[in-house]
């Protein structure tokens, strides 16, 4: 999950917050429906920026596939147009990791960098996967004529369906920094997810992914 999305949303993604129950959803407002992917945004408390959530639903993919897509710092590009750098400085273990992310952004927009912590969970009962990333300082000073974002809150969420398919989500805040105007950010809101999400959903078809064994994650059995 890397910036144009990233800034472009971008997501603090947790089971409750993402949970598909009629209470949540009319807190969201969606704003482009196509192709089997909806972008829902709403307004964040204390915040001028936009928080995002989009969803769709895969079938005939597996959770492994969807998991080692999206922690593959580099398919960044493929997944965010504006995403130039992205490594993994830090593999705490297989579940949780820091990555630090550069997206260069059009003028007159400063380029934004991130530091991020990524952790996988995985519930036992349903199997649902979530990842959840946050910002994190002390590990990298910060570089010129780059903004350090201070802050990111986002996610993904991976969750099995009684039919066989796996409904993907995504959902994410971020404060940009450097006083980026709002108007400017939320602009991007709807169209960087809704190609994040089109990137996934044929990406994670190709060998590399589709193969992708991952010892921390359980497929559901038929």
């Amino acid at each position: 999950m890397a910036l144009q999305y990233l800034l472009a949303i971008s997501l603090l993604f947790c089971d409750s917050n993402l949970a598909a129950d009629a209470s949540l959803e009319t807190e969201w407002t969606m704003q482009r429906s196509e192709n089997g992917i909806k972008v829902y945004t709403r307004p964040e408390p204390s915040s001028q920026f936009e928080a995002v959530r989009a969803v769709m639903i895969l079938e005939d993919v597996r959770l492994s596939s969807l998991v080692a897509l999206i922690a593959d710092t580099e398919a960044c590009s493929r997944l965010e147009s504006r995403c130039v750098e992205s490594e993994t400085i830090d593999e705490i273990d297989q579940t949780e990791s820091i990555v630090y992310r550069y997206n260069n952004m059009p003028f007159p927009v400063r380029d934004r960098d991130m530091v991020l912590r990524l952790k996988w969970y995985q519930q036992s009962d349903s199997r649902s996967v979530n990842l959840v990333i946050s910002n994190v300082t002390g590990f990298l000073p910060e570089k010129k004529r780059r903004v350090r974002m201070p802050k990111v809150n986002l996610g993904w969420k991976f969750v099995p369906l009684p039919d066989g398919s796996v409904e993907v989500s995504s959902e994410g805040h971020i404060e940009p920094g450097a006083n980026l105007p709002a108007w400017l950010l939320n602009q991007f809101l709807v169209s960087a997810p809704f190609k994040t999400m089109e990137a996934v959903a044929s990406i994670v078809r190709e060998p590399l992914y589709r193969d992708a064994e991952l010892s921390f994650i359980k497929e559901v059995t038929p």
